[in-house]
C-alpha cells in the first residue's frame, strides 16, 4: 500500500472523535462544500529511496501531509483532536515531522491546520 492509503486506513481505524471523514489524495466536491463537518485530507509529501546497497535501495523514506479543516459547528477543542491524531500516527511507527499553527480560512470561515508525518518503509527485494 502507498503511504497515503496506509495513513487513511490507520486514521479511520483510530476512530478519533470529531473527525467526520478522512480522504486520500483529493477531496470530493461534497466535502469541499460542507463546512459543518471536520474533514481530513492526506496527500504524499515525499517518497525518497534509502538504505542503498548492492546497486539497489531497500527502503523508502515516506512523508504525508495531513490537512484538517474543522467544522464551523465544532464543539470540542481542536488541540485534543490534534493530539489524538499525532498519537495515532506515533503508535503506528510514524514520526511527527512538522506541525503548523492553526489558521483561519476567510473564504470558508473554517479553522484549519497542517501536519507532516514520516516513516521509513522497508521494501526488501521488490
Amino acid at each position: 500500500m502507498s503511504a497515503v492509503d496506509d495513513a487513511v486506513t490507520m486514521l479511520n481505524q483510530a476512530g478519533i472523535a470529531s473527525i467526520d471523514a478522512v480522504y486520500g489524495n483529493n477531496l470530493p466536491q461534497e466535502a469541499v462544500d460542507n463546512v459543518n463537518k471536520t474533514v481530513v485530507l492526506i496527500t504524499d509529501s515525499a517518497d525518497d529511496p534509502t538504505s542503498y546497497g548492492g546497486n539497489d535501495f531497500w527502503a523508502l523514506n515516506q512523508e504525508v501531509e495531513v490537512q484538517i479543516w474543522y467544522s464551523q459547528l465544532l464543539e470540542s477543542d481542536p488541540e485534543a483532536i490534534e493530539i489524538a491524531m499525532m498519537k495515532a500516527f506515533t503508535h503506528q511507527h510514524w514520526q511527527v515531522a512538522a506541525t503548523r499553527q492553526r489558521t483561519f480560512d476567510p473564504d470558508t470561515q473554517q479553522l484549519f491546520n497542517t501536519f507532516y508525518f514520516s516513516r521509513t518503509k522497508n521494501i526488501g527485494g521488490i
